[in-house]
């Protein structure tokens, strides 16, 4: 039974999904429905064992009581349900087939009715067809005629239009050549649009013979007009045969004519105008000439301007002003004039004077400003592909080569772009520039030695050896050299933006490393044993800073200058940063300088430190001489520093002069034979006393600082300071606290140096080597490997050589 049911499972199984909707759907699932469906286990459900076969479960299957009720089995019950639902779906299932054969009759019939109405349809619409036909080779029989009589009247229609425009043509022409005869030249400019637009409309009849002859004719007359009007120019003059009102109004209609004849004939005639108004000037400054030299070049434009004027005076009324004849007049003029100075300084390049080169330039450049404003907004027509000036010069077949038409005969248009005379002309003195940067050599080289005879490196004996001068902090040689420059910057700009201007800026590069080199020089030289600064050099050193940190400052806006006026393609090559970093290196060394002989006079008053004493120091009581000593010195000197240093460099001064004063005293205690316990709290109050002199420094200046400003210097102060406190502490310590006291104020982070340091004072205190080698071990116990400190022979010579003393 399980087999079969096994094979059911196999033959019918749905999806998990399915089974859940179905369950969803039919809430109330007949057992036998499941998917899942075991008929044994059904069966055994009903029947759990072989008396429930026979008595239904709530009756007893107490024998005695079997004989009473009725006899019945539930099988027998269960079977009879069974039948009565079999016969229920039986009778369902034929109602179905009856009322499916019923309607499978009635959709045949329906669709019998539906093919016969599309026949009936497709006959009807067959038939409609075959009308539209016939309708339609009626409609082409009617039109076929109207179509031809349509064609006949349009070729009839052309003809008569051609016909009537053959004989306008044939009396315009005729009539063209009549005015022209007739000098009537408004009229012909007229005519020769209408003429134009006739022959256009016989573009595709030229085969046809007598618009061929038309068409001959006429190029002969246009060609006829051009040269009579030409003529005409030529004749103008002074004296002419006829009035001069009358040749100037004949003129100006012939203007138009030109005009209306088109580019070429305009090109043509202003290129005769120009070779016959520039023929004199070449006369008067061509190569060769008196008047074609560099120093006589304003005297080309003066010519030039006088020209324009005469022009204005005898064809301003003529030419009209869209033709820009003036623009054009000045342009050939600069381009001959360019060919002009080309062969002037190739025949002088080795003998030019700059002075004159430079001259010349500034003038050209001056004239070309001047033309620009005039003559900038008139259109150039000229093809940009002709350069006239790099090829044959600027004779009359030059000028023409500018005006060529192309292979194909078209005129050349206004191509919109306005006509440029920047660098038409003062194009030809850039190759030869190099002078010019050699001249700004010598000029910067000349500046700097004048500013260098002539400066008062002391400053001049009127600064205040105590007080300073607020008025002069800096010498006056960097600014004449930035004057200088800003100057030439201008003058160089207006000739040159290119790579002449890039080498020049190269040159004010080195002028200021020339300057530096000269402020370097001028610091104080003395030998390291000897090296004491007067007030005077004081004053210089602190000018030099001051300069240097005011040239620092200022090349940054010098490099940003040049950039602004130099072509694009240079600009990331404009660097001062290296010139800004040696000026940023000798503020620095200036200030170093001072602080060196302030060294030196610290170093004169620790020489009385190191006559005293120390080791029989009977009593504590005020400060040391020595310390007095050291206050009043820079009392003396550091009020006039730091009044004439700038507030940057007066820190720096000040920072630096705490880092190399303090160490030198600190090196002046260890050259003390012995300190007792006495003098070492006499120590002790003497660096107290020195701290509160060297915290006092920034404030010789008479203003009071504020502390943020002075936090690194305090900084500083408190870091030296406090070594040499733990040092001058310890001494003064007993023997069994001595190296925990050391341990203690030691400055942290400088542990490399304390091993010496220790050394160094064990021999101070001048202990015996037993004691000594017991308070080494007691360090060396709690401290790391590298930090032991170690008593050898070698070690034990060099301190007696540096305390002088015997071991005990």
């Amino acid at each position: 039974m399980s087999q079969v049911a096994t094979k059911e499972e196999e033959l019918v199984q749905f999806s998990h999904e399915l089974e859940k909707t179905i369950q969803e759907v039919v809430s109330d699932l007949d057992p036998l429905d499941e998917a899942d469906f075991d008929p044994v286990g059904y069966i055994n459900s009903i029947f759990p064992d072989e008396r429930s076969l026979t008595y239904a479960k709530h009756e007893s299957a107490d024998p005695a009581q079997a004989k009473k009720r009725r006899p019945h089995h539930r099988l027998d019950m269960r079977l009879q349900t069974v039948k009565r639902d079999m016969t229920l779906v039986s009778d369902s299932i034929s109602k179905s087939v009856r009322a499916h054969s019923v309607q499978r009759v009635q959709t045949k019939q329906a669709v019998g009715d539906a093919k016969h109405s599309i026949g009936a349809l497709f006959d009807k619409i067959k038939a409609i067809k075959d009308k539209a036909e016939k309708s339609e080779r009626m409609v082409q029989e009617i039109c076929r005629d109207i179509k031809s009589l349509d064609h006949a009247k349009t070729h009839l229609t052309t003809t008569i239009s051609a016909l009537m425009k053959l004989h306008m043509l044939v009396q315009a022409v005729d009539m063209l050549m009549y005015m022209s005869e007739k000098k009537q030249y408004k009229e012909v400019a007229n005519r020769l649009g209408a003429v134009d637009m006739l022959f256009n409309d016989f573009a595709d009849f030229n085969h046809i013979p007598k618009i061929a002859n038309l068409r001959t004719k006429m190029v002969k007359e246009r060609s006829k007009l051009q040269s009579q009007i030409l003529s005409e120019f030529q004749s103008y003059g002074p004296n002419p045969s006829v009035g001069l009102d009358d040749m100037v109004a004949m003129l100006r209609e012939g203007c138009l004519v030109i005009q209306a004849l088109g580019p070429k004939a305009k090109d043509e005639l202003l290129i005769w105008f120009s070779r016959s108004k520039l023929g004199p000037y070449t006369g008067i400054f061509g190569p060769g000439k008196p008047a074609a030299e560099l120093r006589q070049t304003d005297r080309r434009y003066a010519w030039l301007r006088r020209t324009l004027r005469e022009y204005d005076e005898q064809f301003g009324s003529i030419f009209p002003k869209s033709w820009g004849v003036p623009a054009v007049l000045s342009r050939d003029f600069c381009l001959l004039t360019k060919d002009h100075l080309r062969s002037v300084l190739k025949a002088q390049h080795s003998t030019m004077d700059i002075n004159a080169l430079v001259a010349a330039l500034q003038k050209t450049i001056a004239f070309e400003n001047e033309l620009q404003m005039r003559y900038g907004n008139v259109d150039d027509a000229v093809d940009a592909s002709v350069d006239a000036t790099a090829k044959g010069g600027m004779d009359a077949n030059a000028i023409k080569m500018r005006y060529r038409q192309d292979a194909k005969g078209n005129p050349v248009a206004s191509t919109g772009v306005k006509m440029e005379f920047r660098k038409l002309v003062s194009a030809v003195f850039y190759p030869y520039l190099g002078q010019y940067v050699q001249l700004e050599r010598e000029n910067i080289a000349k500046l700097l030695s004048q500013v260098e005879k002539e400066e008062e490196w002391d400053g001049g004996g009127a600064i205040d050896e105590k007080e300073g001068n607020a008025d002069r902090r800096t010498l006056s040689c960097s600014e004449k050299y930035f004057i200088y420059i800003k100057k030439s910057l201008q003058r160089c700009s207006r000739l040159t933006t290119g790579a002449i201007l890039f080498e020049i800026a190269g040159e004010y590069q080195k002028g200021l490393r020339d300057l530096a080199a000269m402020l370097t020089a001028k610091l104080p030289k003395k030998p390291d044993n000897a090296y004491s600064l007067t007030k005077t050099d004081n004053i210089t050193c602190t000018l030099i800073a001051n300069t240097a940190e005011e040239c620092k400052e200022i090349i940054p806006g010098i490099a940003e200058a040049i950039q602004k006026v130099i072509d694009t393609k240079f600009q990331d090559e404009v660097d001062f940063s290296n010139e800004q970093s040696d000026f940023a290196s000798l503020a620095n060394t200036a200030v170093d300088a001072i602080v060196k002989g302030f060294n030196f006079r610290l170093g004169k008053c620790l020489q009385i430190m190191a006559k005293i004493n120390w080791g029989q120091w009977e009593q504590v009581g005020d400060q040391s001489e020595y310390v007095t000593q050291i206050n009043s010195m820079l009392s003396q000197y550091a009020p006039m520093v730091c009044k004439m240093l700038g507030d940057k460099y007066h820190l720096y001064f000040c920072n630096r002069l705490a880092q190399t004063c303090i160490p030198l005293y600190e090196e002046a205690i260890f050259k003390c034979r012995r300190v007792n316990t006495l003098g070492a709290q006499q120590l002790a109050l003497d660096s107290h006393a020195l701290k509160s002199v060297f915290l006092s420094v920034p404030n010789l200046r008479g203003d009071k600082i504020s502390e943020r400003r002075t936090r690194a210097f305090r900084r500083i102060v408190d870091r030296e300071m406090g070594k040499v406190v733990a040092i001058v502490k310890t001494l003064a310590s007993p023997l069994d606290c001595l190296i925990a006291t050391f341990k203690t104020l030691m400055p942290k982070g400088q542990e490399s140096t304390h091993s010496e340091t220790l050394t160094k004072v064990l021999y101070l205190k001048g202990l015996a080597k037993k004691e000594m080698q017991a308070l080494v071990d007691s360090y060396n116990a709690n401290v790391e490997p590298k930090e032991h400190v170690a008593l050898d022979t070698k070690a034990d010579s060099k301190f007696k050589r540096i305390f002088k003393f015997g071991s005990s």
